[in-house]
């Protein structure tokens, strides 16, 4: 019961993190999620990583867009609501796949689905992609 509680209380603290704070965003595996090789480009996949702090694993939400120190947002390949679709990068332009909002730990977007950290969640380049809901503990993020 107080991990859950952890994590609650942690999609409180982005849900509310003002504009311009930046946070990482772990799976529960303690892994970042991480724009991969800190590239920049529209398109470039999230992954996770080991948490090193550079500034393609720190966070802000802002208006329901997760924005990425680059200024990128946080959107889905194709923008449909695809399972197992890839989470990228790209220049924020206000699509419904870049709308974000944190419940009960999950980040959840586009079509109700869940950011979701594919496989195993230990291992640097682990994809990171939209799924379907659920209890999976590749949907249950923290803030550090």
């Amino acid at each position: 019961m107080k991990a859950l509680y952890v994590l609650l209380a942690a999609g409180v603290m982005l849900a509310s993190a003002a504009p311009g704070v930046a946070a990482q965003v772990t799976v529960n595996s303690g892994q970042c999620m991480d724009v991969r090789g800190g590239e920049t480009d529209d398109g470039t996949p999230v992954i996770l990583f080991h948490c090193h702090g550079s500034p393609n694993q720190q966070w802000t939400l802002t208006s329901g867009q997760l924005i990425v120190n680059s200024g990128s947002c946080l959107d889905v390949m194709g923008s449909a609501p695809v399972d197992g679709a890839q989470i990228i990068v790209v220049q924020c332009n206000q699509r419904a796949s870049q709308e974000w909002q944190i419940s009960k730990g999950q980040i959840v977007g586009v079509g109700g689905k869940c950011v979701t950290a594919r496989g195993d969640l230990t291992a640097d380049r682990t994809p990171v992609v939209l799924a379907s809901c659920s209890a999976d503990p590749g949907q249950l993020w923290t803030v550090q």
